[in-house]
């Protein structure tokens, strides 16, 4: 059933109304977990005492059991949405039919741990211990718990947050807006469904998607609410509307140029949508990756631009193409393959500048040297006009480019 329908809706307001109209004080219904269930290794399945039914599930001893050792199983209000807590973390119990049902109580500073790590041992001290039982719900059971027994006392038993799970420093809780829908993570992750989030709070409805919170703001005070950082988050994906302006900076030190045919000059606004990381990879393992656009397509990058084909790459345009190298060159390596200004079809090849021009000027010498024999006997060596003949010979080099050249 959807977070937003109906019976879970119903579910949780007859667990309001039960809780309200009850004897018990709500304090009653506060419980500190102990474990939670991740998966099939949990003793309390391998003993048999949950299934995988209980996946999501946790042990928790309510705050009213004090002189009590039992566990109780509770289960999440809803099992397809999973907001697990972690150990020593305090959530709200309710019993539902045969059914313990819990909720997070989240009042820390910080969305990473929201409690102290040592509630349990604060609570319920070390001599109200049991004894080992391996099918037993005690609170100090090792097949219950998953907690290894040590000989170092109770609270390296229970103290901490779980068997991995180690507090993080510099994750805080996001600045809301008016009308917002977030969900925050434990880890710097989050996403915002906001109307208003800019600096003019002007609408302009907006879904942002985080991962990692950025340096800069992991620096600050605890105490301290952040925002987003599109420039400096570890992923950010935005989609934005409307016309606040997105506050994105180009990371690299080459500016649009070509790309400034198009490039918005008063800035990034309207429907758009923003893909931010250290690494984008766009994978089509299958068919084709096709990319569309209604006006240009540019790319820019401080680094090099390639393109890996195994088959043909063909370009069509109805405009020029045009190559600006900035004073570098343009190579176009070919081996065995051939160039073809036209089409494939042209049968005239290109002509190399340096033998065509030795080859010329070996005719214009001998053209010079040309001595033909006549009634009255051979003629003179060399024609009338050999000076011209020179000149065209060191004139040869000039017909010679500069900048193109062929193999």
């Amino acid at each position: 059933m959807s977070i937003f329908g109906g019976n879970l809706l119903w579910n949780v307001a007859k667990i309001a109304n039960s809780a309200l109209n009850s004897n018990k004080s709500i304090q009653d219904n506060i419980a500190i977990v102990y474990s939670v269930i991740l998966d099939e290794t949990h003793p309390e399945i391998v003993n048999g005492n949950a299934t995988i039914a209980d996946v999501g599930s946790v042990q928790c001893r309510l705050m009213s059991s004090i002189q009590n050792d039992d566990l109780i199983l509770a289960r999440p209000l809803d099992g397809n949405i999973n907001i697990l807590p972690i150990r020593n973390q305090t959530v709200f119990v309710q019993k539902v039919g045969s059914d313990y049902l819990y909720t997070q109580i989240s009042k820390g500073i910080s969305p990473n741990t929201t409690s102290t790590s040592d509630i349990i041992s604060k609570f319920f001290p070390q001599e109200q211990r049991a004894d080992d039982d391996s099918k037993s719900k005690k609170y100090s059971n090792v097949s219950s718990t998953s907690i290894t027994r040590s000989n170092l006392g109770f609270e390296v038993d229970f103290n901490g947050y779980g068997d991995y799970f180690e507090g993080e420093a510099g994750i805080h809780k996001l600045r809301l807006y008016e009308g917002d829908t977030l969900f925050q993570g434990r880890f710097g992750q989050s996403i915002r469904l906001s109307g208003y989030n800019n600096p003019d709070n002007i609408f302009s409805p907006s879904i942002t998607i985080r991962n990692g919170e950025s340096p800069e703001n992991r620096e600050r005070d605890d105490d301290v609410l952040v925002e987003e950082d599109i420039n400096g988050d570890g992923n950010i994906i935005f989609l934005g509307g409307g016309d606040a302006l997105l506050e994105w900076t180009l990371p690299t030190t080459v500016q649009p140029e070509s790309c400034n045919i198009f490039y918005p000059t008063d800035g990034l606004r309207g429907n758009q949508i923003l893909l931010n990381s250290d690494r984008i990879i766009l994978s089509a393992k299958n068919a084709e990756l096709i990319g569309v656009s209604k006006k240009g397509i540019g790319f820019i990058t401080d680094g090099d631009f390639t393109i890996d084909a195994n088959k043909d790459i063909d370009i069509t345009t109805n405009g020029n193409i045009q190559i600006d190298t900035k004073g570098n060159s343009i190579v176009l390596g070919i081996t065995t393959g051939k160039i073809y200004l036209g089409d494939d079809g042209v049968k005239e090849p290109a002509v190399k500048g340096n033998t065509l021009n030795r080859i010329l000027r070996d005719v214009l010498v001998l053209i010079g040297q040309q001595v033909f024999l006549t009634a009255s006997g051979p003629s003179s060596m060399g024609p009338t006009n050999s000076a011209k003949l020179n000149t065209l010979i060191n004139e040869l080099n000039s017909a010679l480019s500069n900048n193109v050249y062929v193999k």
